[in-house]
């Protein structure tokens, strides 16, 4: 039972998120039916509470505790605090933060849900810089998503997002290639770079899309907005698939690489 509600919990919390930048979209988006505002912004306030609340309490009944399960109530705690912060203070930089904040926890909630908690720990030894670099890549795809979060609430620019984003891409395709083309490779592993190899790909074609739609111009309204949710989607998506990618190549303790 705690697996199900772990599950949809997630899957609630992935919802959430494009329902947040959904709201950032059509805030900024000169729409002229202003009640399409207000219900999408209420929406996500109240839902983000109550989702935020089920996944405080799912992560309090887990019978056994890791690291993520105590990580996890503190991101949701944090998420839900700092959404209600900044509805009070309409601060670009405190969204950004609450933005950053739910991508990292639907990897914790994430873990959860999974039953082998994000890692097979498969007793077999592999070239040590492939284990680096997926860890490396998932710290970096981390730091690309505070750095997609900080550039939708306006306080950077493009640069550091092209700067981040290709060299997390780079680092994440290396290890991952490597793994596919291994014959010792295990199932898990394959799939694992597989999805991982995938959601960066798409990401990046979602990234290049809105980038053609800043620089000749928006076709509408609503092209942009897909464009865009679409993108911070598959970003948490590629942070979840980058998250289970290196947690799956980490060995078990005493196993040489």
């Amino acid at each position: 039972m705690i697996g199900r509600t772990a599950v949809w919990t997630t899957i609630a919390w992935i919802v959430l998120i494009i329902s947040g930048a959904s709201t950032t979209g059509v805030l900024r988006a000169p729409l002229t039916n202003s009640s399409v505002v207000s219900a999408s912004y209420q929406f996500h306030r109240f839902a983000g509470t109550v989702v935020g609340l089920l996944g405080l309490i799912q992560l309090t009944r887990v019978g056994r505790r890791s690291a993520w399960t105590w990580i996890g109530t503190g991101l949701v705690a944090g998420t839900i605090a700092s959404g209600w912060l900044s509805t009070r203070l309409l601060e670009p930089r405190t969204s950004a933060i609450h933005a950053f904040m739910a991508a990292l926890t639907a990897v914790a909630l994430f873990s959860v849900a999974s039953a082998s908690g994000l890692t097979a720990n498969l007793p077999r030894s592999r070239a040590r810089w492939v284990t680096v670099s997926a860890q490396l890549a998932f710290g970096l795809v981390v730091a690309q998503v505070a750095v997609g979060a900080l550039l939708r609430h306006q306080q950077i620019g493009l640069t550091s997002h092209f700067l981040v984003g290709g060299l997390a891409v780079v680092t994440l395709l290396a290890p991952a290639v490597a793994v596919l083309q291994d014959p010792a490779a295990f199932a898990v592993e394959r799939r694992a770079a597989q999805w991982a190899i995938t959601a960066a790909i798409v990401q990046v074609g979602l990234g290049i899309a809105v980038l053609l739609m800043i620089l000749i111009g928006r076709p509408s309204v609503e092209a942009w907005l897909t464009a865009t949710v679409a993108h911070v989607t598959v970003g948490t998506l590629t942070l979840l698939a980058t998250a289970r990618f290196a947690l799956t190549l980490r060995p078990l303790p005493g196993v040489r690489q």
